[in-house]
């Protein structure tokens, strides 16, 4: 790290201190100990000043006397706290007050620190540097939150820009493969496959697009639900058909009695054949991924297990996440990390919940819930 750079994410070790006291002697006394150390003292006599020269002009840490007539101390300092402009800033309160009571008082007041009166120049000086510097990492985080803010706003914007304008040319190609492959019967069987399997990759890829796309509509609540009453083993059996798991046997069960729910179908069916897809790719040749569709308690629950290595603790708090990625310990195989958001959301739209239950070892259950079709208003 460079000596300038290294000095410019230094914190502040001095800035502004807003005193607060009803007696000019106990202001005069604070500053003639903080202003040799390098800070900028401001004096108000009374809480309302304290309160209307803080929202004005935040300080970088308040010095406040409890003991004040009007608002007392403590009172400012729930005000100052309360404020939206004035929340971060650092505020002991100066007190001669130093009963156990009190001090819970000014806790549940908001208070960072205490400073018991008379003051201690050493333990002024260093509480008053602590704060500050509190302060200016605190400023200095949420101002490289911002940026990070700007940049992934920057990025989506950019992948929504690339993703839209793919779908247009895939649109083309599948076309183009689908005729090619409805004219199969001139074609030997080694190029028949090929084409089958460039239109299944295709379709896959036009089915990441849509991912992409739908994952930031429903972020800007722009994508709205089609609903109409659905039977979850239906819509089970027609998303198995459209994943591919010729070395994966997906097992259905219970599938004759109907699990009724009410949703938006299309991206049910898609949530549905995200987790199958999913269980599919990190299970073992030979693996088993079992569907099976419940109802309890007003809500409709499908789950998806595999028999594939499970997802290692650590993983599963992000799994969800965009652009979240979870190797398996036995595949090289990677998502493109917006399945997972793109089910996540989809059944928050429909005022459900989605999980996922592992114990790192032997496979993985990915679980979701929405209500039932009696408890869905239309």
């Amino acid at each position: 790290m460079t000596a300038s750079l290294e000095h410019a994410l230094r914190p502040r070790r001095t800035g502004r201190v807003l005193v607060v006291d009803d007696h000019a002697a106990n202001r005069l006394l604070l500053r003639e100990l903080l202003e040799p150390e390098g800070h900028d003292v401001i004096e108000v006599a009374d809480g309302a000043a304290a309160l209307e020269l803080a929202s004005a002009q935040p300080p970088d840490v308040v010095l406040l006397d409890v003991q004040m007539p009007g608002l007392d101390g403590f009172e400012v300092c729930r005000r100052l706290k309360a404020g939206e402009a004035t929340a971060a800033i650092p505020v002991l309160l100066v007190t001669a007050l130093d009963g156990r009571n009190d001090r819970i008082t000014g806790m549940r007041a908001g208070a960072d620190d205490f400073l018991t009166k008379p003051v201690n120049r050493p333990e002024l000086v260093l509480r008053v540097k602590n704060a500050i510097v509190a302060h200016s990492l605190l400023l200095e985080s949420r101002t490289q939150y911002r940026k990070l803010q700007e940049l992934e706003a920057m990025r989506d914007g950019l992948v929504h820009l690339m993703v839209h304008d793919l779908r247009s040319p895939l649109t083309g190609v599948l076309a183009n493969l689908g005729l090619v492959q409805m004219s199969a019967d001139g074609l030997d069987a080694n190029t028949a496959e090929c084409v089958a399997e460039a239109l299944q990759n295709t379709r896959r890829m036009a089915d990441m697009v849509s991912d992409m796309l739908d994952v930031s509509r429903m972020e800007e609540q722009k994508l709205p639900l089609v609903l109409e009453g659905l039977d979850m083993n239906e819509v089970i059996a027609a998303a198995a058909r459209i994943v591919a798991h010729s070395n994966v046997r997906v097992v259905h069960v219970d599938a004759s009695a109907p699990v009724p729910a009410r949703g938006d179908r299309n991206l049910v069916l898609r949530v549905i054949a995200n987790l199958v897809d999913n269980a599919v790719k990190f299970s073992p040749p030979g693996g088993t991924v079992t569907v099976v569709a419940t109802i309890a308690e007003g809500r409709a629950t499908v789950s998806v297990s595999d028999t594939g290595p499970g997802i290692p603790p650590e993983a599963r708090s992000m799994i969800f996440d965009k652009f979240g990625q979870v190797r398996s310990v036995h595949q090289s195989r990677r998502s493109s990390g917006l399945g997972l958001t793109f089910c996540k959301l989809a059944v928050e739209a429909h005022g459900g919940v989605i999980g996922v239950e592992s114990d790192g070892k032997t496979g993985s259950e990915f679980w979701f819930s929405i209500p039932a079709a009696s408890t869905l208003a239309n």
